[in-house]
């Protein structure tokens, strides 16, 4: 009897500890590919904030308190009453299928921003497109990487040619490893094995033609690990690799205290977790004056 008081004795003393630290919920949903970093991001923040909950999943955007969006953010895509930071960066690449008979010398030749045009973009390029045998895949539903990949080429992602995807940027890849002649884009972060950070299986990247000199040089092969792209992504930011920023969208009123603490924390701390998942740091003068964004933003 002694033995079954002490327990309900401390059942209740649980009870009371629970309802004596109340949760707070922030809900986020937007860009998936973006999820496994966010997913980090809370699960590192929740051990130091054991108050704050994240629930991170697809669900309408206005039902969100953070909304990621990952493509440049234009004047219609911030709405009244809502701001928007930048908390990451990330690459996209051109893969093909490594059984491919021509594979390696797509990438002895890579690909210049003639050739990405008239691979992937409808009547742009200016060349004959029977100089490529590919089949394109592309994301059947407007998604924010092929918004991205599109924009950087100055073109939309209605001109993006070839068969449509279901699903998400894992299913365009798919598709690609299903096709002997299949050829997309993708993040760093799904085309790299994550524990190894070697290439996944099947596919091989197009390299990009830095210089336009019709060949890949030996300072432009930087494909052979997932870190070896990340450091000369930030090392050199150069021009004409596939970049991106990652946006946050929020909502001005509400939990603001709590998401700016959070926000802040991304900005600062979180960054250490960026490169595991594919995913490129801020430039330290951004990081910072993304920061004084949210302190204007924790005060309204």
């Amino acid at each position: 009897m002694k033995k079954l008081s002490l327990t309900f004795v401390g059942f209740l003393a649980a009870l009371v500890t629970l309802v004596a630290q109340p949760t707070t919920v922030i809900r986020i949903t937007g860009t998936r590919l973006a999820y496994p970093l966010f997913q980090r991001w809370a699960d590192e923040y929740t051990k130091l904030h054991p108050g704050i909950r994240f629930v991170i999943s697809k669900a309408p955007a206005d039902s969100a308190d953070l909304l990621i969006v990952s493509h440049k953010l234009g004047s219609g895509d911030i709405k009244q009453g809502q701001g928007a930071v930048t908390v990451s960066r990330y690459v996209q690449l051109p893969v093909v299928n490594d059984r491919r008979g021509d594979v390696t010398a797509l990438q002895s030749r890579g690909f210049d921003d003639s050739a990405f045009r008239q691979v992937y973009f409808s009547g742009a390029g200016g060349q004959s497109p029977s100089l490529y045998e590919f089949t394109v895949y592309k994301r059947q539903q407007s998604a924010c990487a092929s918004i991205a990949f599109a924009n950087h080429f100055g073109s939309e992602q209605r001109d993006i040619k070839g068969i449509g995807v279901k699903g998400d940027d894992k299913d365009l890849l798919a598709a690609v490893k299903r096709d002997t002649n299949g050829i997309s884009y993708n993040n760093l972060g799904f085309l790299y094995d994550l524990q190894s950070r070697k290439l996944v299986d099947s596919i091989a990247i197009i390299p990009i033609d830095l210089n336009g000199n019709g060949r890949i040089d030996p300072e432009e092969d930087i494909y052979g690990s997932l870190d070896e792209v990340i450091s000369f992504v930030e090392r050199t930011h150069h021009p004409r690799i596939p970049l991106e920023n990652v946006h946050v969208l929020y909502r001005e009123g509400g939990q603001t205290k709590e998401i700016a603490l959070f926000l802040q924390w991304v900005l600062t701390k979180g960054q250490a977790y960026n490169h595991y998942y594919g995913f490129i740091n801020l430039d330290a003068a951004v990081a910072r004056s993304e920061e004084q964004t949210l302190k204007v933003f924790s005060k309204n």
